[in-house]
């Protein structure tokens, strides 16, 4: 996991928790939730990061370590006041889990292992465990579809997923790749798949975004794959 998410795929790993940080607006309970405290909205670039700080700090310290002690009290205390069912605190860790692995796969310089996968699904669930998380499903693809089975009952649009993204959309496009920055503000739906641009009443991009998104995304990805194949 560690090497997965530090060495192999540093910028690919932070982008796909971002994308799955933002699957979460679409559920309607957690939209709720998070707009109702309002931190997210009147400060959403600290949040993240104090959020991303104690995420990063369990990848590369471990779970059994001190410092994951410290950062998991600490993320409980972030969530304090939140008010989630169980379900949806899984589904929480499912898009961490499961959305980084599924842009490495989709836009990396290579897919995934099976050994990386378990190693991401290890992680989660025992994160899931120290945060109090019960019924966390018991392996990567079980995940994958407990998600995709969650998102199909409960996404739907609101207006605290409305309010959330437009006080958060920065936080994606600027973490999105470098290579995407000349055409980013274009392409932001672009970067959201049908799904969540439904739930949060954003338009299709044209064929043309498209088209620029997944072009510059494969030169990325195969300039990445020649790099690592000359270390």
């Amino acid at each position: 996991m560690r090497e997965l998410a530090l060495r192999h795929f540093p910028a690919d790993y932070k982008f796909g928790l971002n994308l799955g940080f933002y699957r979460t607006f679409a559920v309607p309970t957690i939209a709720r939730a998070l707009a109702r405290t309002e931190k997210l909205e009147r400060e959403p670039r600290s949040r993240a990061k104090a959020t991303g700080r104690l995420v990063y700090a369990l990848i590369e310290h471990g779970l059994a370590s001190p410092a994951a002690r410290e950062a998991v009290s600490r993320l409980r205390t972030l969530h304090e006041g939140i008010d989630a069912g169980n379900e949806h605190y899984v589904y929480v860790m499912s898009a961490f889990c499961v959305c980084p692995v599924r842009w490495i796969d989709a836009h990396g310089w290579r897919r995934t292992t099976p050994q990386e996968r378990a190693a991401a699904h290890r992680f989660y669930a025992r994160l899931a465990t120290e945060m109090g998380i019960e019924d966390f499903p018991a392996s990567f693809e079980g995940t994958r579809r407990w998600m995709r089975e969650f998102e199909r009952r409960e996404f739907r649009p609101t207006p605290e997923a409305d309010r959330l993204v437009r006080a958060t959309r920065s936080l994606l496009t600027d973490r999105a790749p470098r290579v995407l920055s000349p055409v980013l503000d274009s392409c932001f739906s672009a970067l959201l798949d049908e799904e969540l641009r439904r739930a949060f009443r954003i338009a299709p991009p044209s064929a043309a975004v498209r088209w620029a998104l997944q072009a510059a995304l494969y030169l990325r990805a195969r300039i990445r794959a020649l790099l690592a194949s000359a270390e």
